[in-house]
């Protein structure tokens, strides 16, 4: 009997693993608002034990997937998180993928999360990024990986392109966003807000229509005959145009048919700038972000006691169209979200 039950216990003595302190413990912040990582660089030796903790000091949910490949790899996997859908909430909006080296769940405002992980054993740039829809854009980094760490200057790249000062008339966007209450162009507005981003996407918001009315990739506006006619005059917008999925009030309630009563309550410049509206009583608070598949956006919604089901208008013709709530009905042109997946979504609008 004593050999047997030694025989039994001892496999479970030694099967007990050791916890062995990492050879890097790595914090990641967020700037606070700026849709960035801080610091946005780390070096490792490889095959190294990393500890990575996600330390969120935003006011908005957070994730970040540390993964194999370059750029293109990483918008992949952006994609990927977002057409997780209803699920994404649930996975972290990590997707199930071999890119993907390391993961960090959804990080609350104000909570910190932490992953273990060996380096690979391959010297490169691994990137990291956050793939909470509307946020890859600007929320990445590299982790390097090398034989001296010490050696590597945390400051020596810059993900997101600084702006400059405004010269000769024309408005640049830096690592913040930028708000402009602007008369562009060839818009029926007399109340258009032009909202610049980090990474080179923008948008103009139509407060009278309470709809995004235009996006463009590149350059901010060129404000040059406003200021010359002191103010009133139209200004242009720089860069590439791209269309924004609708050409009349979006957002219905309940009916995707029906024109609903809407009513403007005003915009916040912190952080992502957001747009708070009625439809037909339903308080909505509206924000958009460059889309990772190229030139469209990503509009996140949240929509406070909605009674009934809510939808969202798209024009589909030469557009891809994916959700993280609801289904994506191509024949009545609407995303069609149910009352309960309403609170809060994203739906991301690109051309194909």
């Amino acid at each position: 009997m004593k050999s047997i039950l030694l025989s039994v216990l001892t496999p479970l003595v030694f099967s007990i693993p050791l916890m062995a302190k990492p050879d890097y413990e790595v914090t990641i912040g967020t700037s606070h608002g700026q849709l960035r990582f801080l610091p946005e660089l780390f070096a490792v030796k490889p095959g190294s034990q990393v500890k990575l903790t996600l330390e969120n000091s935003d006011e908005m949910i957070h994730n970040l997937i540390v993964a194999k490949g370059d750029a293109k790899e990483v918008n992949r996997l952006a994609d990927m998180a977002l057409k997780l859908g209803e699920k994404g909430m649930e996975m972290g909006f990590v997707p199930d993928d071999p890119a993907v080296l390391a993961s960090i769940g959804l990080a609350q405002p104000g909570e910190s999360l932490s992953t273990e992980f060996r380096a690979p054993s391959d010297l490169g740039d691994y990137p990291f990024v956050c793939t909470f829809p509307g946020h890859s854009l600007t929320m990445r980094g590299v982790m390097k990986v090398v034989e001296d760490p010490s050696a590597v200057s945390v400051s020596e790249e810059d993900f997101v392109a600084e702006g400059t000062t405004p010269k000769n008339g024309v408005l640049e966007v830096g690592s913040e966003p930028r708000v402009v209450r602007v008369h562009v162009a060839g818009v029926d507005s007399g109340r258009s807000i032009a909202v610049g981003l980090p990474g080179g996407f923008n948008y103009l918001f139509d407060a009278e229509k309470l709809m995004v009315r235009m996006g463009w990739t590149g350059r901010f506006l060129n404000v040059s005959r406003d200021r010359r006619s002191r103010g009133g005059g139209p200004c242009s917008i720089l860069g590439e145009k791209f269309e924004v999925g609708s050409d009349a009030f979006p957002l219905r309630i309940g009916n995707a048919q029906r024109i609903p009563e809407v009513r403007f309550r005003g915009y916040s410049r912190m952080g992502n700038p957001a747009f708070s509206y009625e439809v037909d009583g339903v308080e909505v608070r509206q924000t958009a972000t460059g889309s990772a598949e190229g030139q469209g956006l990503t509009y996140g919604f949240e929509v406070r006691d909605a009674p009934k089901e809510v939808y969202f208008l798209v024009k589909p013709e030469g557009l891809e169209v994916t959700s993280t709530a609801g289904s994506w009905e191509p024949k009545g042109g609407y995303v069609r979200i149910p009352v309960r997946e309403s609170k809060e979504f994203f739906v991301s609008v690109s051309r194909k």
